[in-house]
């Protein structure tokens, strides 16, 4: 089973999958929602989106700051 579908409005307004947050990335969503749902906070995998959102509420969300974004990948030569 794959990683759940969710609308990112910082893909286009788009479908992404999103993923459950890492250890960094809960320690400063913890500054951002309430610690008692921070579990409900995903994290969109489109490569360069910083994108953190409730599962069940695509609006109640924030961007990470620049050093969570992921870089791009180099093409292989």
């Amino acid at each position: 089973m794959g990683l759940p579908k969710r609308r990112c409005p910082n893909c286009g307004d788009t479908e992404q999958h999103f993923r459950r947050l890492h250890a960094a990335e809960r320690v400063y969503a913890l500054g951002q929602v309430d610690s008692a749902d921070v579990h409900k906070y995903w994290r969109c995998t489109r490569q360069g989106c910083v994108r953190v959102q409730s599962y069940f509420n695509w609006r109640a969300g924030f961007d990470l700051p620049e050093e969570f974004r992921t870089p791009p990948q180099r093409a292989a030569t």
